[in-house]
């Protein structure tokens, strides 16, 4: 009897062992800034003090896993495609690098920041859709504000979509499309700053 067990159990482990052998490798992928030569047509907003944060997701992407939907209320979680860090510091941080590059400007932090940050600006954004429905749309909904840099003073509110739809599906595909609909959040995030800047901020 104790014979037959053992026989089992390694059976089982065996299996187990081959499967996992036999399983597709975890890719990892992360969002990426928009290039150097990105900059804005203008100077007006160079070297501005910006502050990015904080940027809230929905707890459903916050998980290693990539998430797709299927339909409006179902979600499906990659079992092998996933991010190789937090989606919410990944977003954060490619915002922040993003108008780095298009203020241009080398006083870009995010949030928690210094105190001796020296901020003229803060951007503070609650994301509440950023995925993509299979078959369709990659889209990023944000409600966002710009405030003064000490955060008392609101300069502008907004809620923006944008909509991307790749032309090949696939999670390589699902995240450069990801990378577009941020850098196009970035661009009028940058654009507002500059305006504000210029004294030509138009209002919500």
């Amino acid at each position: 009897m104790k014979k037959s067990l053992v026989l089992i159990v390694l059976g089982i482990s065996l299996s187990m062992l081959v499967g996992c052998a036999n399983s597709p490798p975890t890719r990892f992928y992360v969002l990426s800034n928009l290039p150097h030569s990105a900059h804005l047509p203008t100077s007006a907003a160079q070297d501005v003090g910006v502050g990015v944060g904080p940027v809230d997701l929905p707890d459903y992407l916050d998980r290693p896993q990539i998430v797709t939907r299927n339909g409006q209320n179902e979600l499906n979680m990659a079992e092998f495609d996933r991010w190789g860090e937090t989606l919410k510091d990944n977003a954060k941080q490619v915002l922040a690098e993003n108008l780095a590059v298009l203020l241009p400007s080398k006083k870009v932090h995010t949030y928690p920041w210094k105190r001796s940050a020296g901020l003229d600006y803060q951007v503070v954004v609650k994301i509440t859709r950023f995925d993509h429905t299979e078959g369709g749309d990659t889209v990023l909904h944000a409600r966002w504000n710009i405030l003064s840099g000490d955060g008392n003073t609101e300069f502008l509110a907004r809620e923006t979509r944008y909509t991307e739809h790749p032309e090949v599906k696939g999670y390589a595909d699902t995240v450069a499309a990801m990378n577009r609909v941020l850098a196009q959040f970035s661009r009028d995030v940058a654009n507002a700053i500059a305006d504000h800047a210029s004294g030509h901020l138009s209002q919500p």
